[in-house]
């Protein structure tokens, strides 16, 4: 089953600097990749992903997710982890919790579930009463990624869900998404300029280079023509 598909995403948006078609279908319950050099390009598509940028008139999008229909219902069909952090550090895990679960309109027997619920799924029982501004890196973004999830998400949205974590907040990163996708069958999406974080958990990888998908297939698939060819996956001129 398809979770959205996403047709001529950028095409024409020349003054954010990214060109041409960019076709790709997201499937539901998968881990789906965004491999691209570009900080730029990768800004840009996850904004209009998100419904924070509005594509040209010739975008079409046929999907539950579709952003030109009710936005309302679109954004609450989202969860969103970008990376710069939306928590608030003076409070407590549990308290950003329930702010944020208000802000989504979640009631109180929904909160009163919703809330020990991540906790629990998201191992971090032994934080959720301390204050956010006493947590390590990747303490924050498991919260922030626990927060994300609060409203059952048909499609989880990330960017760059490793930025400037060490090689085991990383590693527990992946692993937390793999078990949210296997345990909760959570459609997640993600963008990384990190070769190894897209062969780590990605179902499936896209390679956006200068504004195009000039690649999009399994990780293994990736491998294997590469060991094939002898040569490294690259871009040009990345930024």
């Amino acid at each position: 089953m398809t979770a959205f598909t996403v047709e001529d995403l950028i095409r024409h948006l020349e003054r954010l600097q990214a060109r041409g078609p960019i076709p790709f279908d997201v499937k539901s319950g998968e881990i789906f990749g965004v491999l691209c050099p570009c900080g730029q390009d990768r800004r840009t598509l996850l904004a209009i992903l998100m419904t924070m940028l509005f594509p040209v008139p010739g975008f079409a999008e046929h999907s539950p997710l579709a952003v030109l229909g009710n936005l309302g219902d679109v954004r609450r069909s989202m969860g969103i982890v970008l990376r710069e952090s939306v928590l608030d550090p003076a409070l407590t895990g549990r308290e950003n919790l329930d702010f944020h679960a208000r802000l989504h309109g979640l009631g109180d027997d929904i909160r009163k579930r919703r809330i020990p619920e991540v906790v629990d799924l998201f191992d971090i029982a032994g934080s959720a009463d301390a204050r956010v501004e006493t947590y390590s890196p990747v303490m924050v973004q498991q919260l922030e990624i626990a927060r994300a999830y609060l409203t059952h998400p048909s499609a989880l949205f990330l960017a760059e869900p490793t930025a400037g974590l060490d090689e085991a907040g990383r590693r527990e990163i992946w692993d937390l998404l793999r078990r949210l996708n296997r345990e909760r069958k959570a459609t997640i999406i993600f963008t990384t300029h990190d070769v190894e974080e897209a062969e780590a958990i990605c179902t499936r990888v896209a390679v956006v280079d200068r504004g195009e998908v000039v690649a999009l297939d399994a990780p293994e698939t990736f491998r294997a023509v590469m060991a094939l060819d002898d040569t490294p996956l690259e871009f040009d001129n990345p930024t």
